[in-house]
């Protein structure tokens, strides 16, 4: 619904609407950009947990420190796509009126992360089957040997 104002100008009255335009109600809210983020980096998470997902499991003879490192930066990926997540929606939020376009890079740049955090866990995974290629020996191997599960790779094709 329409409201009316008496343009000065000319003597007449000018309808001025009060609606929303269509384009902007297509728009992704900083709401939306949060959740859709969190609900991927969520899923990024439970993709890791050897309970929730099937992984490949590797007995490897001696620790490897390169496979600890790949873990963690595979985690800081995820974390680093949720804080993508947030900080976009805070940008969302500070500018007023802002692009069509800024919620879609958001989301890109947060599957981008997701897809490299499992192209790492990919890396690790070609890691520990090379390492486990030698036979487990108890005597030849470490006092306690490295248990490691590799994950499916939801994000990674």
């Amino acid at each position: 619904m329409g409201t009316r104002r008496l343009d000065r100008t000319s003597g007449g009255t000018v309808n001025v609407s009060s609606e929303q335009h269509p384009h902007n109600a297509r728009q992704l809210q900083a709401g939306q950009v949060v959740a859709i983020g969190w609900l991927l980096c969520g899923a990024a998470l439970v993709e890791r947990v050897p309970r929730f997902a099937s992984g490949h499991r590797y007995l490897l003879c001696h620790h490897s420190s390169v496979l600890d490192r790949l873990t963690l930066t595979a985690l800081a990926l995820v974390l680093a796509a949720g804080v993508v997540a947030l900080a976009g929606a805070i940008m969302m939020q500070a500018k007023n009126p802002h692009r069509v376009a800024f919620p879609a890079v958001c989301l890109v740049v947060v599957a981008a992360l997701l897809v490299a955090a499992d192209g790492v866990d990919a890396h690790g995974e070609n890691l520990a089957t090379q390492l486990s290629a030698t036979p487990f020996t108890a005597g030849a191997c470490d006092y306690i040997p490295q248990d490691y599960v590799a994950t499916p790779g939801w994000f990674f094709w």
